[in-house]
């Protein structure tokens, strides 16, 4: 599988520096599993500080709601193509290769 996606990972480190070991893990298991679709991915880490205080409203707007019910333990959040498409806790690498794929496809279409 071929393809080329948009990652944004939705972070609070910024705001609560014990999850920055979230943040290297979640980027270590997103790299082993786009190596294992054979994906193309543009990697970000969007600290929350910039998520609300930059340009990046679509991904304010989609996490809000889910920030207001669950609090920090909502994050890290996983955004494909502008989705939310994973949030609270950092996936195992199968999970990443079955959202990446996933996406992927719709990105192919």
């Amino acid at each position: 599988m071929k393809g080329k996606i948009k990652i944004d990972i939705f972070s609070i480190s910024c705001c609560y520096p014990p999850h920055a070991s979230y943040d290297e893990e979640y980027v270590k298991r997103l790299k082993e599993a786009l190596n294992k679709t054979r994906v193309e991915a543009q990697i970000n880490l969007v600290p929350a500080t910039d998520a609300f205080f930059g340009m990046k409203v679509g991904i304010v707007r989609k996490i809000w709601p889910l920030l207001n019910k669950y609090g920090a333990t909502a994050a890290p959040a996983l955004f494909i193509n502008g989705e939310l498409t994973l949030y609270g806790g950092v996936p195992t690498v199968e999970k990443l290769v079955e959202v990446i794929e996933k996406n992927a496809r719709k990105n192919d279409s």
